[in-house]
């Protein structure tokens, strides 16, 4: 939950509010299942992803030990900051 909470935190705020949504996915539910084989989630299967417009994952990390620094790092990427 600590990753839920700093996604939130970070998409609380601009820029990211504004350009990005987040949706998380149960473990057993569909998406779930779809994402932990489509993902660099490694062998805990879980972890945050950033998808663009097209489905493609541009930026991937697996397990929960990061936090609102590096998921504001990722996002910074993505936006070519």
């Amino acid at each position: 939950m600590a990753v839920i909470r700093a996604v939130r935190a970070v998409l609380s705020q601009e820029p990211y509010r504004s350009r990005f949504t987040f949706d998380v996915y149960g473990w057993e539910t569909e998406e779930g299942k779809r994402a932990q084989k489509a993902f660099c989630f490694g062998p805990d299967r879980h972890g945050f992803v950033v998808l663009g417009p097209d489905g493609r994952a541009l930026k991937c990390r697996p397990s929960h030990f990061y936090g609102e620094d590096e998921i504001r790092g990722d996002l910074d990427a993505v936006l070519g900051k």
